[in-house]
């Protein structure tokens, strides 16, 4: 069963592009991983600071492969840098797809 992680961040108050400019440099090597069927990063429209990257995947078990692969790169560590508050993962088996 596929599944679709959503990856919500809290920016600090003004880093917000800087977190848009490290995700295109990095999603493109997430949709690569294996896996991944896509991932989009989206905005909030009531709070900027607020950024998302929501992806599906062939199971949490190939997510968790690809974020063990992001926490050793140093990826998360950069990102955390420009964040206001802990990342919130949720992960939401596909029960219907159309």
């Amino acid at each position: 069963m596929s599944v679709i992680v959503n990856l919500q961040l809290k920016a600090k108050e003004g880093q917000a592009p800087a977190v848009l400019e490290m995700f295109r440099n990095l999603l493109p090597g997430t949709r690569a991983y294996e896996g991944c069927h896509w991932v989009k990063a989206v905005r909030n429209l009531d709070d900027e600071n607020v950024i998302e990257a929501v992806s599906q995947w062939n199971s949490k078990n190939h997510y968790d492969a690809y974020l063990e692969w992001r926490v050793d790169t140093g990826a998360l560590a950069a990102l955390a840098e420009l964040l206001d508050a802990e990342p919130v993962f949720r992960f939401l088996p596909v029960e219907l797809e159309y």
